[in-house]
């Protein structure tokens, strides 16, 4: 296939555009940034200007779009996240179902659901699935909780094949020692339930989505196993938000609360790295209690 990765040159655009060169794709990489490594081809520009965007997108067959300001700290403030991340997203969707492209993944936030990025909302149930009601707390979540939006009309006006990935933290170290206080550590909140995904894992998902497309607009989660860290995901809840909605009794210690069997059943993806795996390796089971 030829796929434009919007967003190509940040920590998990690029890790997406060296899974699908290896996979055998084509490659074009759109980002105001050159990326750190040379991966397919660079076009440089802004998502947000669709005369930019439209003769990259005429090249390919799909789109992988990350291209978005990453979180509500990172722009010059939280209207302009806004406002550039709403664009940026309507201008990259619309073209795509205007080019009548095949299969366009949206890249989401698990921020819509208001309990992650240091807020708190009461989770309607544990564990969760992608139907959980959304809850946006922030700029950032309210401008990707609107482009999911736009996504569903560019799917049911247009057919437009979407994926929208709802992702929790991303994180890209290998190495267990660098991350054994982190596990260590008592929580002291329990924002995002300490869920996370690997980026080795996360590209993969890219890849799988846009090879396997599907009609119509879906909803995925995609997490680790098991949570990052040594205390047990129930006492967690206990100890900070003891009116949150209990566990199932039968509940595993450190499981994820996010569902993830969509992405398995849509497209076969699994997550393959679990940070508490390298921990048993090296260390034996954690203790509980």
């Amino acid at each position: 296939m030829r796929i434009a990765v919007t967003g190509g040159s940040g920590k998990v655009g690029s890790a997406v555009c060296r899974e699908l060169v290896v996979r055998g794709h084509e490659v074009i990489n759109l980002d105001l940034h050159p990326p750190a490594e040379a991966v397919g081809r660079f076009v440089q520009g802004s998502a947000g200007q669709r005369e930019i965007v439209q003769p990259v997108f005429e090249q390919v067959d799909a789109v992988a779009h990350l291209g978005e300001i990453p979180n509500v700290h990172a722009g010059p403030s939280p209207e302009e996240v806004y406002a550039r991340n709403t664009r940026a997203g309507a201008i990259v969707m619309q073209t795509a179902a205007d080019l009548k492209l095949k299969r366009l993944i949206y890249t989401s936030s698990c921020q819509v659901y208001g309990m992650w990025a240091g807020t708190c909302t009461r989770p309607a149930r544990l564990p969760f699935d992608e139907t959980h009601p959304i809850a946006p707390h922030n700029a950032y979540a309210a401008a990707k909780a609107a482009n999911e939006t736009y996504a569903r009309i560019m799917s049911d006006r247009h057919g437009l094949s979407v994926a929208i990935f709802r992702l929790p933290w991303v994180h890209t170290g290998d190495t267990l020692e660098p991350m054994a206080t982190h596990l260590k550590a008592r929580p002291q909140h329990t924002d995002g339930f300490a869920t996370y995904a690997q980026v080795s894992d996360i590209a993969r998902a890219y890849a799988l989505a846009l090879e396997q497309p599907r009609p119509g607009c879906e909803v995925y989660h995609f997490s680790a196993a098991e949570i990052m860290s040594l205390y047990p995901l129930r006492d967690r809840l206990h100890e900070h938000h003891p009116d949150f909605p209990p566990l199932p009794a039968d509940w595993p210690p450190f499981r994820t609360p996010m569902v993830i069997t969509r992405a398995r059943d849509h497209f076969g993806w699994e997550p393959r790295w679990n940070w508490l795996d390298l921990y048993r390796r090296a260390h034996g089971e954690p203790r509980i209690g």
